[in-house]
């Protein structure tokens, strides 16, 4: 996760259809979890957001994969990704209102999946956020199972799953 990967989206071939032209996709640096700290705060309620101090473990820890997006050096959104026993998982993407509905999560969601080994990958969301269920269906992931009291009392996730090949 610390090494120095980076790449423009537009360069790769294997690049989702209709990427945003100029985003960075890379894996978050030491200084840049302050500014992520910052988007999390803008793009969830304070309950879902995720602090400085989380992002600074979560960082530290070898497994997790955090990568951030950058348009024109500002950081945008970011996805937060680990290996689990049954395959892999998105654990967190927020991308800042101001860049939301312009391809950028989609982006991400590919950058982890490259970063990720082979395998399934799962991703909770709340039943009520239509447009990251829409984003998630778009992208490749099934709805797979409901958990009642997932986000707290009352309030369901989806548990939703994208298909891969074997694990490595």
């Amino acid at each position: 996760m610390h090494a120095h990967c980076k790449f423009t989206l537009q360069d790769t071939p294997d690049a989702p259809p209709g990427r945003p032209a100029g985003l960075e996709i890379g894996a978050a640096g030491w200084r840049d979890l302050r500014a992520l700290a910052g988007v999390q705060r803008r793009a969830f309620p304070p309950r879902f957001a995720y602090t400085l101090s989380t992002l600074a473990i979560l960082w530290a820890l070898p497994w997790v994969h955090l990568l951030v997006a950058r348009r024109d050096g500002k950081i945008v959104g970011c996805v937060i990704g680990d290996r689990v026993l049954d395959g892999n998982r998105i654990v967190n993407l927020a991308v800042d209102p101001v860049a939301q509905r312009q391809g950028v999560g989609a982006a991400l969601l590919h950058a982890a999946e490259e970063a990720l080994p082979s395998g399934d990958m799962t991703l909770m969301v709340q039943t009520g956020n239509a447009p990251a269920r829409a984003l998630y269906r778009r992208v490749g992931y099934e709805e797979e199972s409901v958990h009642p009291h997932y986000y707290g009392p009352g309030r369901p996730g989806i548990k939703m799953r994208k298909r891969r090949g074997a694990l490595r």
